[in-house]
């Protein structure tokens, strides 16, 4: 059976070697060792490892910037944050950056070891539940199609493995962080926008910026409405949304981080649009 990687980051060689020794003859071994921040990244980027350890204070940036650096590059990553320092201040910081862990020095080989274990093992039944955060969404987009539009809906859903989302027309970007950081798109035609804008607002008179800032609009109370759902059936999962970002253009090429994602494809009496929802690891759910 393959090992799980780990690159371990931290700038004491002491550090190191105790790390190093105590994954030895386990399910793990290390494939690297970085003494700072940057070089953390860069390793990220050509060893691929399955978990890093993080100490929090590097020479070049701390570890949560540090976290926060390697997460932007894969929102997939899994990262334990392993340091002297532990307060409640730095674990929402950490927790909000996207780490999945905190440990603090000294740390016992099995609360080490259990903890990378149950990290990985969290990533295998991750499927379980994006299945049961796209509910929500669904859901959510429906609901506020017909109090919204008047407009009922007809939804069909489908894992998306591309290592691209292609959008035509309008999109709409928002990100999701906390416990599992991700993303919402909302992609739509110009000629659907328009109409789904003229209903909106009751006028056959509506210019682009009306159309743009109604489909920003409705994904964001998509996304809001979804991500309340998640925190009230999920204790812990602290959810929260970044605000729009709007793209337009005949073709839009996004590239698809390594997400565990869906497209949602709705259709409707005024045209098509598809929602694509993807996220990253967990621990809402007790992993």
């Amino acid at each position: 059976m393959n090992k799980i990687r780990v690159l371990v980051v931290d700038d004491s060689p002491f550090s190191q070697k105790i790390m190093a020794g105590t994954l030895d003859q386990t399910s793990f071994e290390v494939c690297g060792f970085a003494e700072n921040g940057w070089d953390a990244v860069a390793k990220y980027k050509f060893l691929g490892p399955d978990v890093v350890t993080m100490d929090m204070n590097l020479p070049d940036m701390d570890g949560i910037s540090c976290s926060r650096e390697i997460i932007s590059i894969d929102p997939a990553a899994k990262i334990v944050m392993v340091s002297a320092m532990r307060d409640e201040n730095l674990l929402a910081r950490g927790y909000s950056a996207g780490v999945q862990a905190f440990l603090q020095k000294p740390v016992k080989s099995s609360e080490l070891l259990d903890t990378l274990r149950k990290i990985c093992e969290c990533s295998q039944q991750s499927q379980d539940w994006l299945n049961q955060y796209l509910t929500h969404f669904v859901s959510a987009l429906k609901l506020n199609m017909l109090q919204m539009a008047r407009v009922e809906s007809r939804v069909t859903t489908a894992v998306d493995d591309q290592p691209k989302f292609t959008a035509h027309g309008i999109a709409v970007i928002i990100g999701i962080t906390g416990k599992q950081s991700g993303r919402m798109i909302l992609t739509i035609s110009t000629g659907t926008a328009r109409k789904f804008t003229q209903m909106i607002l009751g006028s056959e008179t509506v210019d682009e910026e009306d159309v743009l800032n109604s489909i920003a609009e409705f994904a964001n109370i998509i996304g809001g409405h979804s991500v309340s759902a998640i925190n009230n059936q999920f204790r812990g999962a602290e959810l929260r949304l970044t605000p729009p970002g709007i793209m337009s253009g005949n073709t839009i090429d996004l590239i698809n981080p390594r997400l565990n994602s869906f497209n949602v494809h709705i259709e409707t009496e005024i045209g098509t649009m598809t929602m694509n929802i993807g996220f990253a690891g967990g621990n809402s759910l007790g992993c």
